[in-house]
């Protein structure tokens, strides 16, 4: 179709404007067999149809429309390499229990699924914290130290999947709820802890009612190893980490290390606050999230989080 324009002149190229006045068709009876225009004459009040209309019109109707985007395209053009999976992680395991295995959720393939889906637990919840100093939690908490830092991951019930696929428009509407959630989300543990979520991954579960029935975070990389057993003589990444962070802080005490870290730390909490309190304050997540996020009234999630980090007054109402 190149050259379009200059073909869109032809009805007035070699003198076929003249054709038009060639006189009533009785002045040509008897003169043999009219000579028909190349083009149509031009009617009073009509334009003549150039080749590019005429393309476009039988584009137009030949052209298939257009799909619109899954929810897992959408996804993975804002956040590349986000795992996506589709079962039921309603559970309440995934908030009580310290041995969930989250960090199936940061693989691809059916393995998260076919652990998860139908997990149980076994034994009594195993403790998670600080013993004489010592950070002491299980395997699968030590596990999360292998998943790349900033990974992410989403799981989408059945139901709202088969939905999406029929109603693009709320598949739109989950898209828009996960993606304020990870925004919600990192925005909050920055302005609570400056510094700990430039290696946070994140992962959100969207329930049979299309809403957040489950969300978790967690920083630490996995830039060494996973956690080893108590029988082996290699220094878990959690021992390695600590050794670090105390080596760096040792530095740190000298002077200049300290206050660029002070400085960035403070620049970071505000920059996160000042978003934290946009999104509180134009009360659209309200409307995003819908009425609960895991279980928990959307609007005490945002009051807790309004207290945490601005105290009690620090911020306009959201309502």
């Amino acid at each position: 179709m190149n050259g379009m324009n200059s073909m869109n002149g032809m009805s007035n190229i070699g003198g076929m404007n003249s054709m038009n006045s060639m006189g009533s068709i009785s002045s040509l009876l008897g003169a043999g067999p009219v000579q028909r225009p190349l083009y149509p004459a031009k009617q009073a009040g009509v334009s003549p149809v150039s080749f590019r209309d005429m393309a476009a019109q039988a584009q137009a109707s030949s052209a298939e429309p257009v799909e619109a985007p899954s929810l897992e395209t959408m996804l993975k053009a804002k956040y590349p390499g986000i795992h996506y999976h589709v079962f039921d992680a309603s559970s309440g395991y995934w908030r009580s229990r310290t041995d969930y295995p989250h960090y199936l959720l940061y693989q691809d393939g059916d393995r998260a699924k076919e652990a998860l889906e139908d997990w149980q637990p076994t034994g009594a919840n195993p403790f998670y914290g600080s013993i004489d100093g010592r950070f002491t939690a299980p395997k699968e908490i030590h596990a999360l130290g292998n998943v790349p830092p900033g990974s992410k991951a989403v799981v989408i019930h059945p139901k709202v999947q088969a939905r999406m696929e029929q109603d693009s428009a709320y598949a739109q509407e989950i898209f828009e709820k996960i993606d304020a959630w990870f925004a919600f989300d990192k925005a909050r543990n920055e302005a609570i802890l400056p510094g700990s979520t430039w290696d946070m991954s994140q992962a959100v579960a969207i329930g049979e009612d299309g809403n957040i029935c489950n969300a978790c975070s967690s920083s630490g990389g996995g830039e060494i190893t996973c956690s080893k057993s108590g029988s082996d003589q290699e220094e878990s990444w959690w021992d390695l980490r600590m050794a670090r962070h105390a080596a760096f802080m040792k530095l740190a005490v000298q002077g200049e290390i300290q206050r660029q870290a002070q400085l960035s730390s403070l620049l970071s909490a505000a920059a996160a606050k000042s978003q934290l309190a946009g999104m509180i304050n134009r009360g659209e997540l309200l409307a995003v999230f819908g009425d609960t996020i895991a279980g928990t009234p959307t609007e005490t999630v945002l009051a807790l989080t309004q207290a945490q980090v601005f105290g009690s007054a620090g911020v306009l109402p959201y309502s």
